[in-house]
Formats: structure tokens, sequence, C-alpha cells
């Protein structure tokens, strides 16, 4: 995959599991468990999984990441592509079909 862009992915998915990989790298890095950093943070191991995963997260979850694991948060969007206004919108759209099925 080349950027982790894989087939049927759409960018805001890319971009969501670009920065939970960026989270586990840097919870790595400082010698971190799950269960540790999302005692930290506030949240139980399974979030903390899944935000890793790139599944769903916050600014303000972003922001406490950073502070506890020591690095600026904006350095947990690294290697993330650009998004575009219409993609942005075309997820938000998904979501909101997901959510009437």
């Amino acid at each position: 995959s080349l950027n982790g862009y894989e087939k049927g992915q759409d960018t805001i998915s890319v971009f969501m599991k670009t920065v939970g990989n960026n989270i586990r790298k840097e919870r790595i890095n400082k010698g971190l468990s799950l269960a540790a950093l999302g005692e930290d943070i506030g949240l139980d191991k399974g979030n903390l999984y899944r935000i890793e995963q790139g599944k769903n997260f916050t600014l303000l979850t972003l922001t406490k990441i950073g502070a506890f694991l020591e690095v600026n948060p904006a350095r947990l969007f690294n290697n993330c592509n650009e998004i575009r206004i219409q993609d942005a919108e075309n997820y938000i759209k998904k979501n909101k079909q997901n959510r009437k099925t």
C-alpha cells in the first residue's frame, strides 16, 4: 500500500489510521502499555486500542495523548495526506447512512 492507501479506503480512514499508528509508535517509544497510557488520559485499554486502530478520536483526546507522551500533538499528524473538504463531506455522509441502517 502506498502511504497507507489500500483499495477501497477513503482519505479520512487513511488519515485516522495514520494518526492512530503514530500514537502507537510514540507510546511504544515511551515504553508504555495501552493500559498505562489509557489510565493516564482517562480511557480504558479497549478505547485506546480503537484510537490506535484509527477508529475514532477527538482533538481533546489527541491533545491529552500528546501531553502524556510528551510530544507536540501536531507530531501525531506526521505522514498524513491532505484531506479535501469533499473527502470530509463524503465521510460524514457515509457515516450518517451507516447509522440509518
